[in-house]
């Protein structure tokens, strides 16, 4: 993802790397989430006092990453009175998440826009809206071409890398559910998916389909369900 916001000419980039602390041990990592997502609002809290626009601040968090981006802009609010700009949550991560108070994981108003993709919402995602805008490429449960526990999830942050690449990948419509998508019973509006989402698109939920491989991104082709070999669940 660094190369491609590079290759992009996004150069003021800061990674976090939590893998000392999250690891394959879950619940034990869960409990790290909000410590390290208070200490990276407190981070950039003490950013911004040093002139860095708060809505020019955009992260993006994978899995436990997007929790972890919620509580930095619950924190960064607290300290400065002012939200951060973007939280772009991939496949927020759904055991021990689903189903809580929004103030214990990612919510819409931790930034002035909250962009979510839901890839792997019966295993490893959250199976509920949590942004100002959920994205359900392949109606969000199972992505085509993937047998393996875990690659639904990670292909979240694929397509993600591929929306920065090109921005025109993934246009997605507003629809009810995925069964009124396969109906063809949408609105006509169109956003789109990942890293061009923002603010002024209304806020709901949109689906679309995708390829098996990469390129992702089937463009408009991708807004009108056709039924395919993959299963969707």
């Amino acid at each position: 993802m660094t190369q491609a916001f590079l290759a992009s000419g996004h150069i003021n980039l800061i990674a976090l790397d939590a893998s000392s602390v999250l690891n394959w041990i879950y619940p034990s990592s869960t409990s790290f989430v909000r410590f390290i997502g208070e200490k990276l609002g407190q981070v950039l809290a003490a950013i911004v006092q040093q002139g860095q626009n708060p809505s020019d601040i955009h992260i993006i968090g994978h899995s436990l990453g997007a929790h972890i981006a919620g509580f930095a802009g619950k924190t960064f609010r607290k300290q400065t009175g002012k939200n951060l700009g973007r939280i772009s949550g991939l496949d927020p991560a759904g055991p021990c998440f689903n189903a809580v108070n929004p103030d214990a994981r990612l919510k819409p108003t931790d930034a002035e826009f909250v962009d979510i993709m839901h890839t792997d919402a019966t295993m490893y995602g959250i199976n509920e809206p949590v942004g100002h805008v959920d994205y359900y490429p392949n109606g969000g449960s199972s992505q085509p071409g993937c047998l393996l526990l875990g690659c639904s999830h990670n292909r979240s942050w694929m397509l993600y890398v591929e929306s920065v690449l090109n921005p025109l990948a993934f246009p997605a419509r507003k629809c009810k559910d995925w069964d009124a998508f396969k109906k063809g019973q949408c609105e006509s509006e169109i956003s789109y998916m990942g890293h061009p989402s923002g603010p002024a698109t209304s806020n709901g939920h949109y689906w679309l389909q995708t390829a098996d491989k990469f390129p992702y991104g089937l463009g408009l082709n991708g807004t009108n369900y056709k039924k395919t070999s993959f299963f969707y669940f």
